[in-house]
């Protein structure tokens, strides 16, 4: 099979006159064509992008590699991979890797109010994205700034390698350029200086101002206000040698104040760690709060932001806040929970683990009855906005933790894919095609599905239900998941 980056970088255009940039009279521009084929507007910076053909160029971060518009344009483009990359997901720009920068189409009801499409970060171990700005100018900024914020050795779950050769002088490369042009006026200054090269932090309180990058700036932000020194030092291995679960390990860690007292003696008289490494205020919680706050505020379709919201709430004693924060975060896909980075995937693993850290806690520690949980959410204002890439709101949190509990055994993947579809049928039957839409969303990508052989069917009844919903640019990226999957997997 070939690197789908191998496309990208040696594109060749449809007819010379394209190509070369001189487009005669009669030749449409690469950004009039893929708006054309994909049934959407693109952003003017985009536009840009595409007929200026700075794509043609290499970029100098970890996103370096452009897929060319002729490649976007194909029936069946190589860089799209389904299923893992949920169907709303278009890539634009690759690292050597195996990541993607992707176009990810909004809500189509969401759409019709001028937002369209945000820029996210798809990590191919795995599925999981994150946004990391409403533009691929700021997309590419963070890129550029990434390796400057705190905590940036935990910007992947796994260490990728990073282009070492980045230039150092403002200028150096056409995209440094182009993203700078095409930033926001308040921030360009930014660009300009490299000012994240110069030291200091202040250019990250005027990014967070500007609103630029600020869901991606948070969650770095929230990875280094949890990281502490015995998390660093803890090895599975010692774990081992100790008798202690590592799950316990990963636990205590995530939040050193749980860390029971005869743990931390035996790790401080075996060697393990002195006291310092497990002093709590190593990690600080109220900053962690704010983050999450404002990031669940900006993107509520997101994990891990409504996760760690509600344990904060949790661990001072708001318990309502809690739950409100928690069965918000249950309606998020597991793809977006960062739960590696973060360190939450201990409440997903071990014999008492649950799909959703959300779930955990509510099972764990809520005294409410789930029959009232709906009704808590509406009158603590925590209806979730429609979001394709989320639960619905029309489906009954009481019924879906029944479905994520999966009392009855087997899978719950298949167990929570099997009540989607049926919600999906319902909703088409009632003539609410939009939600038959996001519930075959979550059918696929709120947990993932299996065997894979099954996303050949639900990609084909996304198409037909996002037509059904006149959802156009949706089902034109729907089909041609449906396709990429079918050649790539022969089903």
């Amino acid at each position: 099979m070939s690197d789908p980056l191998d496309d990208a970088e040696t594109p060749s255009g449809p007819n010379a006159s394209v190509q070369t940039g001189r487009a005669l009279d009669a030749a449409p521009k690469w950004s009039e064509q893929l708006q054309q084929r994909f049934g959407l507007s693109l952003q003017p910076d985009l536009v840009s992008w595409f007929d200026d053909e700075v794509w043609r160029t290499p970029g100098n971060g970890e996103f370096v590699v452009a897929v060319s518009p002729e490649t976007l344009l194909k029936p069946i483009p190589d860089p799209v991979w389904p299923p893992l990359m949920p169907p709303n997901f278009l890539p634009l720009v690759g690292s050597h890797a195996g990541d993607w920068l992707c176009l990810r189409l909004a809500d189509g009801e969401i759409s019709a109010s001028g937002v369209t499409y945000d820029l996210c970060h798809w990590y191919h171990g795995g599925g999981d994205w994150l946004p990391w700005g409403s533009s691929l100018a700021e997309a590419l900024l963070f890129d550029q700034i990434l390796p400057f914020l705190p905590a940036s050795d935990q910007r992947h779950a796994i260490p990728s390698p990073m282009d070492s050769g980045r230039p150092t002088q403002p200028g150096a490369n056409a995209w440094q350029d182009w993203m700078t042009r095409w930033l926001p006026d308040s921030v360009r200054p930014i660009a300009e200086e490299q000012s994240w090269r110069l030291g200091g932090t202040d250019w990250i309180d005027r990014l967070f101002d500007a609103g630029v990058c600020n869901v991606a700036i948070a969650c770095q932000l929230v990875i280094d206000a949890l990281s502490n020194e015995l998390n660093r030092r803890l090895m599975p291995a010692d774990a081992n040698r100790m008798g202690i679960a590592w799950n316990d390990i990963m636990r205590w860690g995530f939040d050193l104040r749980s860390l029971p007292a005869d743990i931390a003696n035996r790790l401080r008289d075996e060697g393990v760690a002195q006291a310092e490494a497990m002093d709590p205020a190593q990690q600080d919680w109220q900053r962690i709060e704010d983050l999450c706050e404002r990031a669940h505020g900006l993107a509520p379709e997101l994990a891990w932001a409504a996760e760690l919201l509600g344990y904060c709430r949790l661990q001072r004693g708001d318990s309502v806040g809690a739950t409100v924060a928690f069965l918000k975060s249950m309606r998020c896909s597991v793809f977006t929970d960062q739960s590696v980075r973060l360190r939450t995937h201990w409440a997903t693993s071990g014999s008492d683990g649950m799909a959703k850290f959300g779930a955990y806690w509510l099972c764990r520690e809520n005294n409410s009855q789930p029959e009232s949980w709906d009704h808590l959410l509406c009158e603590n204002g925590g209806s979730l906005l429609a979001v394709a890439n989320a639960v619905p709101a029309s489906i009954s949190m009481a019924e879906y933790l029944d479905c994520l509990q999966n009392r009855d055994g087997g899978s719950v993947r298949s167990r929570l894919t099997t009540f989607f579809l049926d919600q999906a049928g319902q909703c088409a039957g009632n003539r609410a095609n939009a939600e038959a839409v996001r519930c075959l969303y979550a059918a696929g990508w709120d947990l993932g599905t299996e065997p894979m052989t099954l996303y050949a069917d639900l990609l084909g009844r996304l198409v037909d239900a996002t037509q059904a919903a006149g959802w156009t640019s949706h089902e034109i990226l729907a089909r041609m998941h449906r396709d990429c999957f079918r050649k790539r997997y022969g089903i």
